[in-house]
C-alpha cells in the first residue's frame, strides 16, 4: 500500500491554515502549539546547531538512530517531525519515500524549504490521514509526551503500519518526570522522595510516579507542557493498540558530549532524560 500522494492532501497554505485551526482542538494543548508556532525559527535553529542542543546531538539522536531497522527502499513517517531533520536523515538512510507531519505550520514551512526531497504535511499524529498498511516504519523524537493520552496515537501508527514493521519512539524518562524540583537560594533540588519519620511512622512524599500529570513549562515561562505516563501505562497502551514491546532502552551520552558537558554527563549516567520504545506490529 501507498502513502497518498502531495496532491491528493490538498497540502497548499491555504488548506494548512484550515488544518491548524482545526487542531487546536486536539489533545496537544493550545498553549504548547502556539509556542512552537511563535518561536518555529529559532526553534529550527536550536535543534540544527549541535552545540545549543546538546540532549538532541550527543544524547538522544545517537542512540534512536543507532536502533534503526534497515531503511532502504522504504516508505517511512516521522510524527512530531518539527523542521525535518529527522525526516531528512532517515531519507538519507534510504528512504525510498520520508514523510515528517506536525501541528506546527511554521516548523512544516521550515522543513519543506529545507528539505526538498521529503515530504511534510500539517497533521495531528492521532487522526493520520493516510491509508491503512501504508508504511514500513513509523518513528517520532520527544513528540508523543506532549499528548496527555496515548491511546488513539498508538492505534492509528498501528494501523497505518505494515505487519511486522516498528514504530521507534522517545518521550521524557518517566522515572525523571516522577519527580518535582523546587529553588531553594543557589540550588535547584530535584527529587522523587520518601521520608518517614520513625516515631509517628508518618511519611512526606515528593513526586509522583503513578499517576500521570502535566509537566508545566519545560522550556521556561509560558512555553510547552509535556506529561508524566508511568512505564506501565505506557506499555498497557502499547499492547492494547496492537504492538508488542521489543526494546527499552534509556540513552547514554556519547564522547563529544562528556567533552563539552562532563557535569550533566554525571547526572545522565545515574538519571536518564528520556527514554526510547521500540515497538514491534506483529
Amino acid at each position: 500500500m501507498r502513502a497518498l500522494q502531495k496532491s491528493e492532501y490538498k497540502v497548499n497554505i491555504e488548506y494548512k491554515l484550515l488544518v491548524f485551526c482545526y487542531t487546536n482542538l486536539m489533545s496537544t494543548d493550545k498553549k504548547t502549539q502556539t509556542w512552537y508556532e511563535e518561536n518555529a525559527k529559532s526553534y529550527a535553529e536550536h535543534v540544527r546547531n549541535p552545540e545549543d542542543s546538546l540532549y538532541h546531538a550527543y544524547y538522544e539522536k545517537p542512540a534512536m538512530y543507532g536502533l534503526l531497522p534497515d531503511l532502504k527502499g522504504k516508505t517511512v513517517l516521522s510524527l512530531g517531525c518539527g523542521s525535518g531533520e529527522d525526516s531528512n536523515y532517515l531519507k538519507q538512510q534510504g528512504a525510498e519515500e520520508s514523510i515528517g507531519i506536525d501541528l506546527s505550520k511554521g516548523l512544516i514551512l521550515i522543513a519543506e524549504e529545507s528539505y526538498r526531497d521529503c515530504k511534510f504535511y500539517v497533521m495531528d499524529m492521532e487522526k493520520l490521514d493516510f491509508e491503512d498498511k501504508s508504511f514500513d516504519f513509523v518513528y517520532s523524537s520527544l513528540a508523543i509526551h506532549y499528548l496527555e493520552d496515548w491511546t488513539a496515537v498508538l492505534k492509528e501508527v498501528n494501523r497505518v503500519l505494515k505487519p511486522g514493521s516498528h514504530f521507534l519512539f522517545s518521550c521524557a524518562h518517566p522515572v525523571r518526570t516522577a519527580m518535582v524540583s523546587e529553588n531553594t537560594g543557589n540550588e535547584q533540588i530535584t527529587e522523587l522522595e520518601i521520608r518517614k519519620d520513625t516515631l509517628t511512622r508518618k511519611r512526606r512524599i515528593k513526586g509522583d510516579y503513578v499517576h500521570a500529570r502535566k509537566i508545566s513549562n519545560i522550556f521556561g515561562k509560558d512555553s510547552v507542557n509535556t506529561w508524566h505516563h508511568s512505564f506501565e501505562s505506557i506499555s498497557e497502551a502499547a499492547y492494547a493498540a496492537g504492538f508488542t514491546i521489543e526494546r527499552i532502552v534509556s540513552p547514554v551520552p556519547n564522547d563529544q558530549m562528556r567533552v563539552l558537558k562532563p557535569e550533566v554527563c554525571k547526572q545522565l549516567d545515574k538519571v536518564p532524560e528520556f527514554v526510547i520504545f521500540k515497538l514491534l506490529k506483529l
